[in-house]
């Protein structure tokens, strides 16, 4: 019984030593942004995202990206002209699937030494993995992530859009993004303060 025990108790403190080690990102709104990239036979265009959710956890002694969540509403997805918006929401169905989410699974190198994240996007109430290319770059406790994902509607449900048979907009967009932040410096305990005093 009692080599079980220390084997659990030893697991359990690895693991509170990796999580203490994962701490948050505080993100600069004003520093950060999301693009949607469209291209079409005429009028092609760059939405912004200009509200979202998203979560990052680091490890400050490795200056890595250990997990991220993004998640966010359609509709705050803009373009710059209003009936191009309507016309977008009208083909995502945006009142019907109003929300997507991005979870990281992986951070890995290439055989080209390309940082390349993997994990599921959820688009249009439809789960699909992808991966792109990233980089994370640190000065201090600011961080700088910034990728570039490829996404082809089809494979989320949404049709082509058409117009007068000849004009043509691309399934695949790219959703270029640059978050920036620094590290959230935990508050300190209060066992510490006590016997600090």
């Amino acid at each position: 019984m009692k080599a079980p025990l220390a084997l659990l108790i030893t697991t359990l403190a690895a693991l509170g030593r990796v999580c203490a080690a994962e701490v948050p990102l505080q993100l600069d709104a004003a520093r950060s942004r999301v693009d949607i990239e469209v291209k079409a036979t005429v009028d092609s265009f760059v939405g912004r995202l200009e509200r979202y959710d998203a979560q990052v956890l680091v490890d400050p002694e490795a200056g890595a990206v250990r997990q991220a969540r993004f998640a966010f509403h359609f509709s705050d997805v803009r373009t710059g002209k209003e009936d191009r918006d309507e016309q977008m929401h009208a083909w995502q169905d945006t009142p019907h699937h109003p929300d997507g989410i991005f979870v990281l699974r992986t951070l890995e190198r290439d055989s080209e030494g390309r940082t390349l994240a993997t994990g599921t996007l959820t688009l249009h109430d439809l789960a699909r993995e992808i991966t792109f290319p990233v980089s994370v770059t640190r000065d201090g406790a600011l961080y700088a992530i910034d990728g570039d994902a490829a996404l082809d509607t089809r494979d989320f449900g949404l049709p082509v859009i058409k117009k007068f048979l000849l004009l043509k907009v691309d399934p695949e967009v790219h959703v270029r993004f640059h978050l920036q932040g620094r590290v959230v410096e935990p508050a300190p305990s209060a066992h510490a303060n006590a016997s600090q005093g």
